[in-house]
């Protein structure tokens, strides 16, 4: 939880140049759906 508290707070960053950032265009369902079939086909589901 302080992980998070240090995120929110701005006391942990990573030094990253921000204007480097790749965003996908997946769709949230579509990956969700994919991991769902992924550990079904493994027996971890």
């Amino acid at each position: 939880m302080r992980m998070l508290d240090g995120f929110n707070e701005g006391w942990i960053d990573f030094k990253a140049d921000r204007g480097n950032r790749t965003r996908g265009t997946t769709p949230l369902e579509q990956v969700i759906e994919a991991l769902v079939r992924q550990a079904t086909a493994s027996g971890t589901a």
